[in-house]
């Protein structure tokens, strides 16, 4: 299956059809915003009431205005706070490499570019032209997550958003080896994946006219630690805060994009 946002689910398995283009905004998040409560730990869960920062309202503005130049790319609801909060953890300066792994049709390898930043994005179906279409030039190239074609050691930073979730639970550590091979000593994977009260639930997208049932991996807390926060050669980069009021925050998600649950955000470091 291939990862990232979920586009290649609506694609090529019928499902999921309101995460492909990203042309279908989600609810307004001002409404919304005083039900979630602030969570300032570097890693957490979304929070809907951040989408109105202003910092990270001009990351997503900057690639709404990408995206509506073209109909290659696309931003996915959840992906206005995921790439807010990466960038945000990331600490990048023009000229870093960096690495999107995963990134699908998503308008972020494109955005990183247009910063500065020494780019390669990779996806088992990446789209064909983004880069020339905008003018920028950075490397996209078919791979695979379990065996990527870089030296080892080559990446500052590795963002890996909404991915991880699409491989089986007996490949995440395969997958969570890779990303770790590529990246420099003391380099940052930034990860960013679906994250629910209990994983084990059947789940499903329940959207204008459509539902289907969610049929990729979705981690709870118990799952999180044991495949990501644990994984073989990493540290987490500052304080943890899993708590999340699901009973509030389970409707609010459903009202924002049409699904239970929400998503988490965490950089780990090599070592």
């Amino acid at each position: 299956m291939s990862p990232d946002a979920k586009r290649h689910n609506a694609n090529n398995a019928g499902g999921r059809g309101n995460d492909s283009p990203g042309r279908r905004r989600p609810s307004s998040p001002s409404s919304q915003a005083p039900i979630i409560s602030a969570c300032r730990a570097p890693n957490r869960p979304l929070d809907l009431a951040e989408l109105e920062r202003p910092d990270y309202r001009d990351i997503v503005r900057e690639m709404e205005r990408m995206t509506a130049r073209e109909d290659v790319s696309y931003l996915h609801p959840s992906k206005r706070w995921e790439y807010p909060w990466a960038l945000e953890q990331a600490g990048l300066r023009p000229g870093d490499r960096v690495l999107d792994a995963g990134c699908g049709g998503s308008i972020f390898p494109a955005y990183l570019a247009a910063q500065g930043m020494s780019v390669a994005a990779v996806d088992l179906n990446p789209p064909a032209g983004l880069a020339a279409f905008h003018g920028l030039n950075y490397l996209s190239i078919q791979g695979n997550l379990a065996c990527l074609p870089f030296a080892e050691g080559v990446f500052q930073a590795v963002f890996c958003i909404s991915v991880i979730e699409h491989f089986p639970a007996s490949g995440i550590a395969l997958a969570m080896a890779e990303l770790r091979r590529v990246l420099r000593p003391d380099g940052r994977l930034l990860l960013t994946t679906d994250y629910a009260r209990d994983a084990s639930e059947e789940m499903w997208h329940e959207g204008p006219g459509r539902s289907f049932r969610v049929d990729w991996n979705v981690f709870d807390r118990d799952s999180l630690s044991r495949h990501i926060l644990n994984a073989e050669g990493f540290r987490i980069e500052g304080g943890v805060d899993l708590e999340v009021d699901w009973e509030l925050v389970r409707p609010a998600m459903s009202r924002f994009h049409g699904y239970p649950y929400t998503s988490v955000g965490l950089t780990l470091v090599r070592v």
